[in-house]
């Protein structure tokens, strides 16, 4: 979905008014899905691999806990967080490929130790205070360890959200996010930060497939509404 109208808009060669059109789609696509297809039988860096505590065992039992599924379809798969409370917990539900490291900072052994095909960052960076400047502490620290970075952030202009404003006048978000972001606001955040980016792809999140199956021509017509953005880009 990277075309010149984005392009011209992320790097301000464009008009001052950025209006970008995402073209309709032929499928929709889960979160979920679309990440196993790009880590397949690749060597992933999950970052930010814990999740939040209070859920972490109800997801691994039921199937759905990301890293465990990642490092089932990746060849190679390392998960970094800086949650050690959270780490420890997932350590006694029998998952040992994770490490504790705050990737902003140099010497991170099992980084500098291997080539990465992907440093997947899973709707984290809504988390994150100032997200230009910790990709760029990335780049300075691992990028010639790391060939790619996958992003997935929420849209703020997914349908699934906006019904919920428009049908009851509130803005309903985990409490620990700094941002909605949008295609254009991702693509700017990550081109700010040095990337150049690949891929654009909308779908849907995995709790909103209601939403995605009641409103399937409009989605496919409009992928803008779409609740979650998922970019791949890469460091010059």
């Amino acid at each position: 979905m990277i075309d010149k109208d984005i392009l011209d808009g992320i790097t301000g060669e464009g008009p001052l008014q950025a209006n970008i059109r995402l073209d309709p789609i032929e499928q929709l696509q889960l979160r979920p899905n679309v990440i196993f297809d790009l880590v397949y039988d690749k060597e992933i860096l999950h970052l930010g691999c814990t999740d939040h505590l209070p859920i972490i065992k109800h997801k691994i039992e039921s199937g759905i806990y990301l890293h465990q599924q990642i490092s089932r379809v990746a060849s190679v798969c390392v998960g970094i967080d800086i949650n050690r409370e959270a780490l420890e917990y997932v350590r006694t539900m029998g998952i040992t490929n994770i490490v504790e490291a705050d990737i902003t900072q140099p010497g991170i052994k099992k980084i500098t130790d291997n080539k990465w095909d992907y440093l997947l960052m899973a709707e984290m960076l809504e988390h994150i205070d100032n997200p230009v400047s910790f990709l760029q502490s990335i780049a300075q620290n691992y990028k010639k360890h790391i060939d790619s970075i996958i992003i997935t952030v929420p849209n703020a202009f997914g349908l699934a959200h906006m019904n919920i404003a428009h049908n009851h006048g509130i803005e309903s978000i985990n409490n620990d996010h700094r941002y909605w972001f949008t295609p254009y606001t991702i693509c700017k955040v990550a081109h700010q930060a040095g990337l150049v980016i690949d891929d654009l792809i909308m779908c849907a999140s995995e709790y909103t497939v209601d939403v995605m199956n009641a409103n399937r021509g409009l989605l496919l017509e409009k992928p803008i509404l779409l609740d979650t953005i998922v970019l791949t880009a890469h460091w010059i």
